[in-house]
């Protein structure tokens, strides 16, 4: 296959608590670079909710502490690191990619404290602490996952460029509905893995996890002024990743109580699978040349935690 032209490299001068991670990354191998961006887009990321959200004391007070509970302390935050990682790769300041990556993140911790409801996953304990139904109740729960929705879409409409910020709510609309995250989880919660086929499992993982993986890298590319074939790139890369992501976290989990792809997979062919996806992500990115470093080394990262 012919491969396109490498995009174009814009003029980029990095900024914030991202500079010097982003200045000493353009080698693949560097992984003290990775750790270092990786630390400090956490860092920002968590800077920019904190503002973004309301504070806990403000009224309706019991709602903005479930909010921020849901929020906060919280995980790897690699949902937004692929947005800020494919602007990188675009060639842009992170910083024009924050409003998005900061709505990733809230979408993400909406989902968890849904899907953690008794009447969906029924999980009491999310990331060492009780889940947000469990140490609020469940209507608070179900009317915070509800407004961190409302605050993702709200954090879209500040992109700098108005048609950019269009075109965010409109495929972020679609990533969260009945074609997306919602759709799977309803299939999720009726998963037999009597009559599951591989196709069956991969469908539910790509409207899920792998859904919200590419919303992430194709929009860290709208934020930073890519178009066409190249968003392409980064909207596959983000699905292969993200359904290479859930391969790997069924192999480690091993609870085949739920949609696991080990129903219908040995753990040898599991992993053969994690490594094709991974290969179709490396192939989707490998036109940005060193630009694409964050989102290469992410991909490598995710092959060596495979059991």
């Amino acid at each position: 296959m012919v491969r396109p032209a490498r995009p174009a490299r814009r003029p980029h001068t990095p900024g914030g608590v991202l500079e010097g991670a982003y200045q000493r990354g353009g080698d693949p191998g560097n992984h003290f670079a990775l750790d270092e961006f990786l630390a400090a887009s956490r860092r920002r990321i968590d800077s920019s909710l904190d503002a973004v959200l309301p504070a806990a004391t403000r009224p309706p007070a019991e709602l903005h502490r479930a909010m921020r509970y849901a929020v906060f302390p919280g995980g790897k935050r690699l949902r937004p690191v692929l947005t800020l990682g494919a602007a990188v790769a675009a060639g842009a300041d992170p910083e024009r990619a924050m409003p998005v990556a900061s709505a990733v993140e809230l979408v993400h911790a909406s989902s968890l404290v849904l899907d953690d409801l008794p009447a969906q996953d029924d999980n009491a304990v999310r990331r060492g602490q009780p889940a947000a139904h469990v140490a609020f109740d469940h209507s608070t729960a179900v009317l915070a996952g509800t407004a961190l929705l409302a605050e993702a879409f709200a954090q879209c409409t500040r992109l700098s460029d108005s048609s950019a910020g269009a075109a965010v709510v409109a495929r972020l609309t679609r990533t969260i509905g009945s074609r997306g995250m919602i759709g799977g989880q309803i299939d999720d919660l009726a998963f037999a893995s009597a009559d599951s086929s591989l196709d069956d499992i991969e469908f539910i993982h790509l409207r899920k996890t792998a859904a919200l993986c590419s919303f992430s890298a194709w929009s860290g590319g709208v934020s930073s002024g890519l178009a066409g074939e190249q968003l392409g790139r980064l909207d596959a890369f983000g699905r292969a990743y993200g359904l290479a992501f859930q391969v790997v976290d069924d192999m480690l989990d091993e609870d085949l109580d739920k949609c696991s792809i080990l129903h219908v997979l040995s753990r040898k062919q599991a992993r053969g699978r994690v490594h094709e996806l991974l290969d179709e992500a490396a192939d989707e990115i490998e036109p940005f040349g060193p630009g694409g470093w964050v989102l290469a080394g992410l991909a490598r990262r995710l092959g060596r935690l495979l059991p």
